[in-house]
């Protein structure tokens, strides 16, 4: 298992009140001359999707050994001299347990950034547990225990204090120096061709837009149904995944996993005994009736 010291100033000079704030397009331009040449950028969001399908960023932070940035991107108009910098395939891009992160990303731009290290899948490797907390393997490694204090933070409200913007900037002060240490790690070499095969798993587009012939899957109980209510629930649960992107609101705001659950039981083939299904409001009836009926009255009898 690795351990170690924080590096020193000499060697590693940056700390969390060396952050700049990056909110308007002037800055971002600046910064992005500043680090085109970096080998390596440490990478984090905060972002929320409570009311939404697709994630919606509210923070990004970004360092190398010599930088730390926070970007809000409210706050831009001209956002393609990131894109550049985030997509330069000569920079690796590091994160912690990326997937969240790299579904932004993909969404915004229709792929992911690459190189990439995701350092939580090499502290496996490592001995540490796998599937490890940034905040764990940060006291794991260097002793330093993190602040917890703005986990929920609301970070889409403007403005952001000093203490969350603090704590924004833990996430890469220290997501840098895990890197470097496990990339100059002697067993390093020998791990590189296996981290890689696992890294290459984050840039398949099935993680961040998945089939919505799928989707009943995910659904609790689905696989008590069989016949023509399974079909039912298959097509209901597509649709629903569609619908739900196209609206950009969460599943469940469309409909819910029970209500889905409910239509295909009972297979209701007119509205009036749609009316019937328990949970199913005026406004949904209104807004998606005919389409559900549609879909059911097209699964073969």
């Amino acid at each position: 298992m690795m351990t170690g010291p924080i590096p020193s100033q000499e060697s590693y000079p940056l700390s969390v009140q060396d952050y700049i704030y990056i909110d308007n397009d002037a800055a971002l331009r600046n910064l992005a001359e500043q680090l085109a040449d970096t080998a390596w950028l440490a990478i984090d969001t905060e972002f929320e999707r409570e009311t939404t399908y697709y994630p919606e960023l509210c923070l990004l932070q970004i360092a190398n050994a010599d930088v730390v940035a926070i970007v809000d991107p409210f706050s831009l108009t001209e956002k393609e001299p990131l894109h550049a910098l985030l997509y330069n395939p000569s920079i690796t891009k590091v994160f912690h347990s990326a997937r969240q992160d790299l579904e932004i990303f993909f969404h915004l731009h229709g792929t992911v950034p690459t190189p990439l290290f995701d350092t939580q899948i090499a502290a496996g490797k490592y001995g540490y547990d796998n599937g490890i907390g940034y905040a764990n393997l940060v006291e794991k490694m260097f002793g330093v225990i993190l602040d917890k204090t703005h986990t929920r933070t609301r970070w889409k409200r403007r403005p952001l204090n000093t203490e969350q913007l603090r704590y924004a900037a833990d996430d890469v002060i220290y997501l840098g120096q895990i890197y470097e240490q496990m990339v100059s790690k002697p067993e390093y070499p020998s791990l590189k061709k296996l981290l890689q095969v696992e890294f290459n798993k984050l840039t398949d587009p099935q993680l961040y837009l998945p089939d919505p012939a799928r989707m009943w899957q995910k659904i609790h109980e689905a696989r008590r149904l069989s016949g023509n209510s399974l079909a039912a629930l298959q097509a209901l649960a597509a649709w629903r995944e569609l619908t739900a992107r196209k609206e950009n609101q969460p599943r469940k705001w469309v409909l819910t996993d029970q209500i889905l659950l409910e239509i295909a039981r009972k297979l209701p083939v007119n509205e009036q005994e749609l009316t019937q299904i328990k949970g199913l409001n005026d406004q949904q009836l209104i807004r998606y009736g005919i389409e559900l009926l549609n879909i059911i009255n097209g699964v073969p009898t």
